[in-house]
């Protein structure tokens, strides 16, 4: 098994329109568009006969037809005949879905489990994606560890790390982490639209899995006072590498509570919602491409308690994500 070999997504659906988009994923390149019928289709970005790019091209009748001599695809890959001279020839085949308003695709041929997100009562505010400039594994090291948000976050997260209650477990296929302790300052405007205050009980628990690799995220807000619930996410974010280099992350964004709650008052607080994790993560995103040495090795570094997911996180990587075996 290779990186390639899981479901993983490429673009966000609304992303995908009337063009073939092109996209990369740990190095290979696809094109991805939407065949008569309007089902998403994917195929290596290069065409048989002289190794065009079938991105530059155009989808007519349901077809990509490359730009240089004008052969056409259908979406298995085979030729069209006519304009193809060649019957026999056929591009690279990927399957591909959308679910969750993401395009997934995985190589055809390959066996993979979808990624098990569990959103069933959930009801969705947003997603969005950001290509990162570091590679996978910095990127989720970023998000599986808490001690970062006091200086990384606006206003996600722990004012005080040493008041914060970590747990940590790891099974063969996943590593599970828990954090409570007492919410960060809000912002008095914003107390009413994210149904959340200075103090309350925060507890950020989440479950990184490995094909592909994905952490699903619960971010849950309890009166600091009586303990009744207020609010509660859950975001599944997706690390998918662009090359050794560079990381595509997928962000979608669920509530638990209606929004059409509090006399409509809920729609507005999910456009605030929305807002606010783009704007995390672009904190998020800033710190991890000013890292000044991105070696994904953890040799030397001198790891302390909140860093414990991060080992088990690196060896799953290469034992499931990457099929190699331990040494």
């Amino acid at each position: 098994m290779a990186e390639i070999d899981h479901w993983q997504p490429v673009l966000r659906t609304n992303e995908l329109r009337a063009a073939p988009a092109a996209v990369k994923l740990a190095g290979r390149e696809l094109v991805v568009f939407r065949d008569g019928d309007g089902r998403v289709r994917a195929l290596d970005d290069v065409c048989p006969h002289r190794g065009m790019r079938l991105s530059l091209g155009h989808v007519e009748a349901g077809n990509i037809v490359c730009p240089y001599h004008g052969w056409a695809f259908r979406g298995d890959g085979t030729a069209v005949v006519p304009p193809a001279r060649n019957k026999h020839a056929c591009a690279g085949r990927w399957d591909a879905i959308e679910r969750h308003d993401l395009v997934f695709v995985k190589p055809s041929g390959v066996t993979a489990p979808f990624p098990r997100l569990e959103l069933d009562g959930f009801h969705h505010v947003s997603t969005f994606r950001r290509e990162i400039d570091a590679p996978v594994e910095l990127v989720l090291d970023n998000f599986i560890e808490v001690e970062h948000t006091p200086g990384t976050h606006a206003f996600l997260g722990y004012a005080n790390t040493d008041d914060v209650v970590t747990t940590v477990r790891a099974t063969d296929d996943h590593v599970w982490v828990r954090n409570v302790g007492p919410q960060k300052p809000v912002p008095r405007l914003l107390r009413p639209l994210a149904n959340v205050s200075t103090g309350d009980e925060f507890t950020d628990e989440w479950t990184t899995w490995f094909s592909p690799v994905y952490t699903v995220y619960d971010h849950i807000w309890r009166d600091g006072s009586t303990g009744a619930l207020k609010e509660h996410l859950r975001s599944p974010v997706f690390f998918v590498p662009i090359d050794e280099h560079r990381t595509n992350l997928f962000v979608a964004v669920y509530a638990r509570r209606s929004p059409y709650g509090r006399l409509g008052f809920n729609m507005l607080s999910y456009a605030a919602v929305g807002l606010l994790s783009r704007f995390e993560v672009e904190l998020d995103v800033e710190m991890v491409e000013n890292i000044a040495d991105k070696s994904t090795s953890l040799a030397g570094r001198k790891l302390g308690h909140f860093d414990t997911a991060l080992g088990k996180a690196r060896e799953r990587i290469e034992r499931i994500y990457r099929g190699q075996q331990p040494r």
